[in-house]
């Protein structure tokens, strides 16, 4: 017989109810011992087990085998995950001033971007419900993301700090964080190399959204070598067959999720506008890159790869789904060493 859960209070928080509210899914499928649900996935017993434990949340792949195991709606179950991850990460400043509407998507470790190719719940993210860019489905784990609250003072300070603490710039001892010389070079000059083929009009927006994230791989360099690669920079692109669009080649149940907070009631209609497209990109590769830590391979390219397909793919080192991406990697690797400012010195 197996080992009874430890009892959780449904008043707990945002996590423990998660994981009341997977309990019980499994109670309702006849509660199958884990060791059965393990034979129908690829997942040991202790996984699935944990992913129920109210410890921490589960990937979205292990959710996705847990749910789909038990006879439930994995799509469903992934945007549950998000928004629990949302809900226990936000800063208590952006609770305070205006609750989680206010407040940024998800940052966490959600789905990747778009995986075209579909690969089920795990592989792209929530369909109407759910964060994730264009079709990036293959979620992974949401980061913490840095919330932007409109008028919070506190929020401003973060990301003041943020901002501080950029390439070239001092940091508390012993933390490293740049490797290349940015020197006095200032304004978008000293994210994003001048003299680029990067249009002049959305530099603010790549800077935006590359400073407003506390992982050090997610740069205003990374974002503008990822747009240049999906669309050149064009803003009207619109690739109907892919139901992909705008300057990011976003997919509209994707973008839905990584929209301000107060906007994901509903998918948008393409065309985006590119600070839409733009700003969205920032808060998905925020989303997915602690999913990709410590995985082998340079940061940057992974977090392109994930969300070019999966963070899920790059995660497994799927060797034949990274080939068929390989061109596109490398066009994101030409226009990084392109758009990476210059050292000063």
């Amino acid at each position: 017989m197996g080992r009874q859960e430890q009892p959780l209070d449904a008043d707990g928080g945002p996590l423990a109810l998660f994981a009341l509210e997977l309990r019980e899914l499994r109670r309702q499928a006849g509660s199958p011992p884990y060791r059965r649900l393990a034979a129908s996935t690829n997942y040991s017993a202790s996984t699935l087990a944990e992913a129920a434990a109210g410890r921490r949340l589960p990937s979205d792949a292990v959710l996705a085998a847990f749910v789909t195991a038990c006879g439930g709606d994995p799509v469903g179950w992934e945007r549950r995950r998000v928004e629990t991850h949302r809900l226990i990460t936000e800063p208590p400043a952006a609770k305070e001033e205006g609750g989680g509407a206010s407040a940024e998507p998800p940052a966490d470790q959600v789905p990747g971007p778009r995986d075209r190719e579909g690969g089920g719940a795990s592989a792209e993210p929530p369909a109407d419900q759910v964060p994730g860019p264009r079709d990036p489905g293959g979620p992974g784990s949401r980061a913490a993301i840095l919330p932007r609250v409109l008028g919070s003072l506190a929020a401003a300070v973060l990301v003041l700090v943020f901002q501080a603490c950029v390439p070239g710039d001092s940091a508390a001892p012993g933390v490293v964080v740049a490797t290349v010389d940015r020197g006095p070079l200032r304004g978008p000059e000293r994210w994003l190399r001048p003299g680029t083929d990067i249009p002049a009009q959305y530099r603010d927006l790549i800077v935006e959204a590359g400073t407003g994230c506390p992982e050090p791989e997610v740069t205003p360099t990374l974002i503008a070598a990822i747009l240049k690669a999906e669309s050149g920079f064009d803003p009207n692109l619109s690739d109907p067959a892919k139901d992909e669009y705008g300057i990011a080649r976003w997919t509209p149940r994707v973008l839905r999720n990584y929209l301000p907070a107060d906007r994901q009631g509903t998918v948008p209609n393409p065309p985006f506008t590119a600070e839409d497209s733009i700003l969205a990109v920032g808060r998905m590769l925020c989303a997915i890159a602690p999913e990709l830590r410590g995985i082998q391979g340079d940061p940057e390219l992974n977090l392109a790869a994930a969300y070019e397909t999966a963070t899920w793919v790059v995660r497994n080192h799927d060797t034949a789904r990274l080939a068929t991406i390989q061109t596109y990697l490398d066009r994101v690797g030409e226009n990084l060493q392109r758009y990476r400012p210059l050292s000063s010195g």
